[in-house]
């Protein structure tokens, strides 16, 4: 049996998480130029650099030496409600095991781990978007499909 460790990212795993999130964007979204690749590692460094362990979390799953899972969460804020007084949002994002790797539990112990360090700070209200292959194990960690439909406009 193959041990997986898992550890919080840190400014160290920038370039990591840069690179994950390349690579989930890819797959999700198809092949892009290199000059589209080039200026989002740009923006993403930029990003990662100011907000990991700030407004964002990140865990890292690795087996041996090898990178298997990532997640992350952010945190937004925003006018609360009835429902969530406080307004701060763990936004769920680049959920991510590598094929040969799910079905094991590595996604799981992410999200755990990401909600155990949000609910340390308070936040009671989690959101996510998953891709259909992704849905079992939200489902399985008690989150609900939320009946609001998201509109998107995109200003280029």
């Amino acid at each position: 049996m193959q041990t997986i460790t898992y550890h919080k990212a840190t400014q160290a795993d920038v370039e990591t998480l840069v690179d994950m999130r390349i690579a989930f964007s890819i797959k999700l979204m198809g092949a892009q130029s290199q000059k589209k690749i080039d200026e989002l590692k740009i923006q993403l460094k930029k990003y990662f650099t100011s907000a990991i362990n700030q407004t964002c979390f990140a865990y890292l799953a690795k087996c041996q030496n090898q990178l298997v899972g990532v997640g992350e969460l952010i945190i937004r804020t925003q006018p609360g409600n009835f429902k969530n007084p406080t307004g701060v949002v763990g936004y769920l994002m680049n959920m991510y095991t590598i094929p040969t790797f799910r079905r094991k539990g590595i996604c799981a112990q992410i999200l755990n781990e990401l909600i155990n360090d949000a609910k340390q700070k308070g936040i009671t209200l989690f959101e996510l978007h998953a891709t259909k292959a992704g849905e079992q194990v939200y489902v399985q960690n008690g989150f609900q499909k939320h009946s609001e439909p998201t509109y998107r406009k995109y200003i280029s």
